[in-house]
C-alpha cells in the first residue's frame, strides 16, 4: 500500500495552472511594448493632503502637468468639488518615432470634500505652486466646545 502525500502547493495541478494564467496575465499586461488597454486608463486621482492650522485648513492636491484653465473647483452647500483634466500630448516630429512606455496617467479626475461648518465660504482662495493645487479655507469663527445640559 501507497502512502499518501500532501500535496506541496508547487506542485498541485491547480496551482500550477494558476501559476501559469498569471504569468500570462502578467507577460500580456505589464510588456512595456504593448499599449495599455483603454479601458485600464481611463483617468487618474490626485492624491491630497488636508491639513487644519489655527485660522484655515489648508488642502493640497497633487496634479503635475495639469494647465491651471482645465480646472473647476466648485462649492455646494458643505461639499467642495474638485475636476478637472490632465491632457495627453501627442506631438510626433516624424512617423518613425513612437511611444513605447507611457507610466503618466491622463484624463479626468474628481475629488470631492465635505468642509467643516466653520469654513468662510467667501474667502476661499486657490493657487497653482510647481504642480500642486493649494486651497486656503479660511475659518469663519473659532469652535469651541460647548456643554450641553441634559433636562
Amino acid at each position: 500500500m501507497q502512502s499518501m502525500k500532501p500535496w506541496n502547493s508547487n506542485e498541485h495541478p491547480i496551482q500550477r495552472l494558476k501559476n501559469e494564467v498569471d504569468g500570462l496575465f502578467s507577460r500580456v499586461f505589464n510588456d512595456s511594448f504593448i499599449p495599455t488597454p483603454s479601458f485600464m486608463n481611463q483617468g487618474f486621482t490626485p492624491k491630497c493632503n488636508i491639513e487644519e492650522k489655527k485660522d484655515h485648513y489648508l488642502v493640497e492636491v497633487e496634479i503635475p502637468g495639469v494647465d491651471p484653465q482645465d480646472i473647476n473647483i466648485e462649492l455646494e452647500g458643505n461639499t467642495m468639488s474638485i475636476k478637472g483634466e490632465r491632457k495627453q500630448k501627442t506631438e510626433s516630429e516624424d512617423e518613425e518615432n513612437k511611444m513605447h512606455v507611457v507610466e503618466q496617467s491622463y484624463g479626468s479626475f474628481y475629488r470631492s470634500f465635505t468642509l467643516p461648518d466653520n469654513v468662510n465660504p467667501d474667502e476661499i482662495m486657490a493657487e497653482n505652486k510647481n504642480g500642486i493645487l493649494l486651497i486656503k479655507l479660511p475659518k469663519s469663527k473659532e469652535s469651541k466646545p460647548r456643554k450641553i445640559d441634559i433636562k
